[in-house]
C-alpha cells in the first residue's frame, strides 16, 4: 500500500509541474469506513457475506479545475476492514465436508487477516462556490486491487493420523471500482482548505478456496482434495474522512 501511495504522489508532482499552478490542488485525508450490504453480513447461508467490520480509509487526491465549476480528479483509496472472526470461523466449520469426522470443535484452529485494498480512480468533480466554503460532488471510476483475507481453518486431533484444512488459494484480486461522494472545503488560509468528505465505494472480490485432508501413513504423506469452491463478494462501503487541501499557487 505504501508503494501505491508513493507512486500516486509522484504522478501528482509530475503532472503538477506541467499544469497551470493557479488551478492545481491536491488533498490528503483519512477517517473511518463502514461496510454495507452483504459485505457486512455474517449469514452462513449466503456465500456473498463479507464478514467485514468498521475499518480505516486513507485518501490522496489531486484536482485540476477546467473552469469555475468542473474539474478532473485522480484519487488513490487505501482501505482496511477487520473481520468478524467468530462468525467466519462458524461458517468455515459449517462447510466442513461430511466425510470428515471432526468430533471435538475445540480442536479447530482459525486464522485470518483483515480485508485490505488499494484503488486508483479518476473522473469529473463539480464544485459550488458558496462564499465561505466550497461544495464538491464527484463520480470516479478505475481499478481496484484487493488483498484477500488469508483465512484458514484447520482441524488437528492427536488421536488420528491426519489433519483437515480449509484455506484460500488466492491472495489478490483485480476488479473495477466506482466511488461517488461529496465534500465540503473550508478555507483556513490563502493556500490551505480544511476538508470534510463522505464517499460511497463499490467494487467486488473473487475468492477461491480448497479443502484438503493430509494423512500420515508410515513414512509417506497422502494429500486428499476433498472439495473446492469460489465466490464473488460485493464490496460496498461508506467512508467518512477529514483532511486538508493544498493549492500549489
Amino acid at each position: 500500500m505504501k508503494k501505491s501511495a508513493i507512486l500516486f504522489l509522484f504522478i501528482i508532482v509530475s503532472f503538477g509541474s506541467q499544469a497551470q499552478q493557479d488551478n492545481w490542488y491536491f488533498s490528503f485525508s483519512m477517517g473511518g469506513s463502514w461496510p454495507s450490504g452483504t459485505f457486512s453480513q455474517t449469514n452462513m447461508a449466503d456465500n456473498k457475506s463479507g464478514y467485514a467490520q468498521k475499518g480505516f480509509s486513507l485518501l490522496i487526491d489531486a484536482t485540476y479545475p477546467l473552469n469555475d465549476h468542473f474539474g478532473l480528479k485522480g484519487l488513490t483509496l487505501i482501505n482496511t476492514n477487520t473481520i468478524d472472526n467468530n462468525e467466519m470461523e462458524k461458517m468455515l466449520i459449517n462447510r466442513v465436508p461430511s466425510t470428515i469426522s471432526a468430533g471435538d470443535a475445540s480442536k479447530f484452529s482459525f486464522t485470518t487477516n483483515p480485508w485490505m485494498w488499494n484503488s486508483v480512480v479518476a473522473g469529473p468533480v463539480y464544485t459550488l462556490n458558496l462564499g465561505r466554503l466550497y461544495w464538491d460532488l464527484q463520480l470516479l471510476g478505475g481499478l481496484n486491487v484487493t488483498y484477500l483475507p488469508e483465512q484458514k481453518l484447520q482441524y488437528n486431533d492427536t488421536s488420528v493420523k491426519w489433519y483437515y484444512s480449509d484455506k484460500n488459494t488466492t491472495s489478490t484480486d483485480l476488479s473495477w471500482g466506482i466511488l461517488g461522494g461529496t465534500a465540503l472545503r473550508f478555507p483556513i488560509s490563502e493556500r490551505i482548505n480544511f476538508k470534510v468528505g463522505v464517499n460511497y465505494y463499490l467494487s467486488s472480490a473473487h475468492i477461491e478456496y480448497q479443502q484438503t485432508r493430509v494423512s500420515q501413513e508410515a513414512e509417506s504423506v497422502l494429500t486428499e482434495h476433498l472439495g473446492s469452491g469460489s465466490t464473488l463478494i460485493p464490496i460496498r462501503m461508506v467512508t467518512g474522512t477529514l483532511g486538508f487541501v493544498y493549492y500549489l499557487n
